[in-house]
C-alpha cells in the first residue's frame, strides 16, 4: 500500500545545473490566496482580532427527502433559501449535502433556518435541517496540508475543498452557468450563434466564453489556478444525429441544459425502451413513465414516443464501503444537443476559423483575461473572507538547452529553437527494395507520378527507392487486393512493405491494414497514401512519407544526445490508454526502447477489462521488452523509466496498486530476483495551468515559454513534479505538461531526470522537433489508437519490434 509520494530527489551542483539550463522568470495564471474571518455585527463569536480562522460544517437534510444524485434541484432549493439563510447567519457556502460556514450557529439559529416559510422549488414547498458535522482550522498547518507527500492529500485537504466551494457558489450566485465539471463556468451573456453553411447544407453552433479555476496547496502557500475556457455545443438534437447515423451514436457525448448543462458519455443505445416506457421513481416510490417524469419534473413535453433511449453509465463509489457502483442513466435523444463538432464542420475552413474566433486565443489575450477574471473572483470573495493577490503570479523557472541532434555523416541539425529541419542524409543508410506498391487502375497516371516524386524525394536524405511491384484493380473491393496481395505472397517471399494509394473509405482502409499488420494478418509494414494530399505540395508530402516508412522500418533517422549521468543501461517506457474502447475492454498502448540510445522500440498492447486488478498481460509485455533489449545489447537494463498517461489525481493509488506492481512482476518474470532502478512519472497534458513570457523590447506581448522550460518550484507540491513546455508553440497558448512521480528507487538528480524527460521529447521520428511527452510515450499513444480505430486486434508478432503504426 503506497503511503507517500516519493520527496523531491536532491540537484546537482549549481556548476554542473548552470551547464545544462538558465534561470529565467515567468508568469503563471496561478495566484496566491488566504483566508481571513468575516467580521459583522451579526456574529456569534466574539468581536476584535481573531488568530484562527475557524470553519464550521453541517450536514444538510431536506423535506420531503431528495434523491440522492439529485444536485441540481438542491442548488435550487438554496439558491431560492439564499437570502433568507444569509439574514439569519451571513455568508456561507452549500456543496454536495454539506453547508460550511465561518460561524458556530446557535440552535437557535439552526430552527429559524428549519423554519423558512416558502421555500416553494418546482411546485413543491421544502424545508432545511442542519446537523453540526465538525469543525476545521483554515489556518492550521495540517488542515493546509503542508506536508503533500501524501498520495490523497487533496482528497482530505479540507481548506481547499472548502475555497473550491465557496467560489463555485459565489459564481452561481453571479449567474454563471456551470457546465460540465472541474468548475467551468460560462458568462450566459457570452453566448452567440456560429451559422456554418457546409456539404450537407445549414448548421448552427452554440459558442459560449467563461473561465475555469482549481484551488490547490502548493510548497507553501494556496494557490488559485484561473483560466479562460469556451464550450462550442451544436443545436443538433441527439434524435436527428441517430436519425442520421443509423442510431450508431456509442462513445459520443451529449449535453443537457434542462439540468444545468450535464454532459454524458453515451455507451449504448437501448431500443427496447421509449418514452412511453416506465421506470420507479425514487422519489415516490411508484412507476412513472419517462415522458411523464419530465412533464412533471422540467415542464418539458417530450414529441416522439417512439424514439429509443440513450443509456449512460454513472460510476461512484459509495461513501462508507468505497464499492464501486454503476447505474444506467437514461436520457431521451429529443432533448439532448450533441457535443463537439461533425467530421464535416471540421473540414469546412470557414467554420473552423469562426469557431477559433471563441476557442483560440493569442498568449497576450489569455493572460490579460486570466488577470481580468483574478480581479473579479477577488471581488466577490473578499466578503467571504478569501484574499487572492492578484500580482503574487510571478514565479521561477529554468530553460534547458535543446539535445545535440546527430544525422548521417556526423551532422548535426539545429535545435536552438527547438523544430529543426533535416536537410541531409538519415543516420542510418537506408534502402527501399522489393517493395510492392497496389492501386486502382483509374490512378494509373498519378501513382507513376508519385513514385518519381517519392524517389527524387528521398534523395536528400540518402534513402534509395527501387522500383516497386505494381499491383492493380479496377475496383475498390478489399477483399480483391486482399486476395491479389495474398496469392503474390504465397509464390513469392513477403515485400519489405506494402504501400496502397487511393481516395479510399475507412472500412476499405482497416481492411487492408487488418490483413496486413494484425495478430491473423501476414504481419509486414504498410503505408497508405491519399492522391488527395499530394496537391498541393508533391514534394514536402513525399518526404515525410519516406521518413516515415524508415520509421516504421525500425531504422534511424537521427539521434538524441543522452544526457550525462545517464547509465547507459537504461530502458524507457511509454503506457497510453486509448479512448475508444474493443468490446468495452480498454486499448493499453506499451512501447519500450529496447537500445542504448533509444532509437528502437518494442511495442504491445494489453487490451484489459475494466475490473483486471492483476494485470498478468502487462506483466508478460514488460517481460518480453526486457527480452528484446537484451537480444538488441547483449545486457539487461539497469534503470527502468516508465511515462504513464495521467489518469486523474484520485488514481494514483490506483497506478501504484495494479501498475507499478505489474510492472514489478515483469521483471520477475523475466529472471527471478531481477529488480531493476525503477521510476515511474504519471503524466498529464490535460491541465490549466499555463506560464507566459513576460513582455521584452522586442516582443512587447506576452509570449509562449520557449521549449525547454521547466518549472519545479512554488506552483508546485514537496513530492517530485515539475511542469514542462517542450513543444515550440508559435500559435495558440502552449499547455505545460505536468510529471507526478508516483515511484523512484533510482539515483537520478531532478534536474537529470528534467533533462532525459525534456530530450526524449526529440525522439519521436514523425515530427522533426519536440512533441509534448517523451516519444515513447508519444508512440504507446499512436498504438493504442491504431488498434482501437482500426485493427481492433492485436498486431501480427512480426511487428513488435516496428513502429507499423505511425
Amino acid at each position: 500500500m503506497l503511503q507517500q509520494l516519493p520527496k523531491r530527489p536532491p540537484k546537482s551542483s549549481n556548476a554542473d545545473i548552470s551547464k545544462i539550463c538558465k534561470n529565467i522568470k515567468l508568469l503563471s495564471n496561478m495566484f496566491t490566496m488566504q483566508v481571513e474571518a468575516p467580521v459583522s455585527s451579526d456574529s456569534d463569536e466574539p468581536q476584535g482580532y481573531v488568530s484562527k480562522v475557524v470553519c464550521y460544517q453541517y450536514d444538510v437534510e431536506f423535506s420531503p427527502s431528495i434523491a440522492e444524485d439529485n444536485r441540481t434541484l438542491r442548488y435550487k432549493i438554496f439558491k431560492e433559501a439564499r437570502r433568507n439563510i444569509e439574514q439569519i447567519i451571513g455568508k456561507f457556502s452549500f456543496a454536495g449535502k454539506s453547508l460550511f460556514s465561518m460561524r458556530n450557529l446557535s440552535k437557535d439559529k439552526i430552527t429559524k433556518i428549519k423554519d423558512i416559510a416558502s421555500i416553494n422549488v418546482e411546485g413543491q414547498t421544502y424545508s432545511i435541517l442542519l446537523r453540526f458535522t465538525k469543525t476545521f482550522e483554515v489556518n492550521d498547518e495540517s488542515a493546509q496540508n503542508q506536508d503533500k507527500t501524501t498520495v490523497n492529500y487533496k482528497k482530505g485537504n479540507q481548506v481547499t475543498q472548502l475555497l473550491n466551494i465557496i467560489l463555485k457558489s459565489i459564481m452561481r450566485e453571479q449567474n454563471y452557468l456551470e457546465i460540465g465539471k472541474n468548475s467551468k463556468f460560462f458568462d450566459p451573456n457570452s453566448k452567440s450563434d456560429i451559422i456554418i453553411n457546409g456539404r450537407n447544407g445549414t448548421s448552427t453552433l452554440e459558442a459560449y466564453k467563461g473561465f475555469t479555476f482549481n484551488v490547490t496547496p502548493s510548497q507553501d502557500k494556496v494557490h488559485i489556478m484561473i483560466d479562460y475556457c469556451s464550450r462550442i455545443i451544436r443545436k443538433e438534437t441527439a434524435l436527428e444525429y441517430l436519425k442520421a447515423n443509423n442510431n450508431e451514436i456509442s462513445g459520443l457525448s451529449v449535453i443537457t441544459q434542462y439540468n444545468n448543462f450535464q454532459i454524458y458519455l453515451i455507451d449504448r443505445v437501448d431500443k427496447n425502451k421509449t418514452p412511453s416506457s416506465t421506470f420507479l421513481n425514487k422519489k415516490t416510490n411508484t412507476q412513472i413513465t419517462f415522458a411523464q417524469y419530465f412533464k412533471e419534473r422540467y415542464g418539458i413535453q417530450i414529441r416522439d414516443m417512439r424514439q429509443p433511449l440513450l443509456v449512460h453509465k454513472r460510476k461512484y463509489r459509495e461513501a462508507n464501503t468505497n464499492v464501486q457502483i454503476i447505474e444506467e442513466v437514461y436520457l431521451v435523444p429529443e432533448i439532448c444537443k450533441m457535443t463537439g463538432l461533425t467530421d464535416d464542420q471540421r473540414g469546412n475552413f470557414q467554420a473552423m476559423k469562426d469557431v477559433a474566433v471563441h476557442t483560440k486565443l493569442t498568449p497576450q489575450q489569455r493572460y490579460q483575461n486570466s488577470v481580468q477574471n483574478c480581479r473579479f473572483l477577488s471581488s466577490k470573495a473578499n466578503a467571504s473572507g478569501i484574499k487572492i493577490d492578484e500580482k503574487s503570479n510571478l514565479i521561477d523557472a529554468v530553460q534547458l538547452r535543446p539535445p545535440r541532434i546527430t544525422l548521417g555523416g556526423n551532422k548535426t541539425a539545429n535545435s536552438e529553437k527547438g523544430n529543426f529541419d533535416i536537410r541531409t542524409h538519415t543516420l542510418d543508410k537506408i534502402e527501399f527494395k522489393d517493395w510492392s506498391l497496389i492501386y486502382n487502375q483509374k490512378d494509373d497516371g498519378q501513382v507513376d507520378q508519385f513514385v518519381q516524386t517519392l524517389r527524387k524525394a528521398s534523395q536528400a536524405y540518402g534513402i534509395d527507392v527501387s522500383e516497386p511491384f505494381f499491383f492493380s484493380q479496377r475496383d475498390w473491393n478489399a477483399k480483391n487486393w486482399i486476395k491479389e496481395l495474398d496469392e503474390d505472397f504465397s509464390k513469392n517471399d513477403l515485400p519489405q512493405f506494402v504501400m496502397s494509394f487511393g481516395q479510399v473509405q475507412t472500412g476499405f482502409y482497416s481492411e487492408i491494414k487488418k490483413f496486413l499488420t494484425s495478430s491473423n494478418g501476414v504481419g509486414i509494414e504498410s503505408q497508405h497514401v491519399v492522391p488527395k494530399s499530394l496537391q498541393k505540395n508533391a514534394m514536402s508530402v513525399a518526404s515525410k512519407i519516406a521518413l516515415q516508412i524508415a520509421s516504421k522500418l525500425g531504422r534511424r533517422i537521427w539521434q538524441v544526445e543522452t544526457p550525462a549521468g545517464i547509465d547507459q543501461n537504461t530502458m524507457i517506457i511509454g503506457i497510453e490508454t486509448s479512448m475508444k474502447k474493443i468490446k468495452n475492454q480498454q486499448v493499453i498502448g506499451v512501447v519500450a526502447s529496447i537500445n542504448k540510445d533509444f532509437t528502437k522500440y518494442f511495442s504491445d498492447v494489453d487490451v484489459r477489462k475494466e475490473n483486471d486488478t492483476a494485470l498478468p498481460t502487462l506483466s508478460k509485455i514488460v517481460a518480453k521488452a526486457i527480452e528484446a533489449y537484451v537480444k538488441n545489447t547483449k545486457a539487461v537494463p539497469s534503470e527502468v523509466i516508465v511515462y504513464r498517461q495521467g489518469l486523474g489525481e484520485g488514481q494514483i493509488q490506483q497506478s501504484f496498486n495494479l501498475e507499478i506492481k505489474a510492472i514489478q512482476i515483469g521483471f520477475n518474470n523475466f529472471k527471478a530476483g531481477y529488480n531493476p532502478r525503477l521510476a515511474f512519472f504519471q503524466v498529464n497534458r490535460k491541465i490549466g495551468q499555463k506560464f507566459y513570457q513576460q513582455p521584452t523590447g522586442d516582443k512587447p506581448e506576452y509570449q509562449n515559454p520557449a521549449s525547454g522550460t521547466i518549472v519545479a518550484s512554488q506552483v508546485v507540491q514537496n513530492n517530485f513534479e515539475f511542469f514542462m513546455a517542450a513543444q515550440n508553440c508559435n500559435s495558440g497558448v502552449c499547455t505545460p505538461t505536468k510529471y507526478t512521480c508516483l515511484y523512484n528507487s533510482t539515483n537520478l538528480k531532478e534536474d537529470q531526470i528534467w533533462q532525459l524527460t525534456y530530450y526524449q521529447t526529440f525522439n519521436y521520428y514523425n515530427w522533426q522537433g519536440p512533441v509534448r511527452v517523451p516519444a515513447a510515450m508519444k508512440y504507446a499513444e499512436k498504438l493504442a489508437k491504431f488498434v482501437s480505430d482500426t485493427l481492433q486486434d492485436a498486431a501480427n508478432e512480426n511487428l513488435t519490434n516496428s513502429l507499423f503504426y505511425l
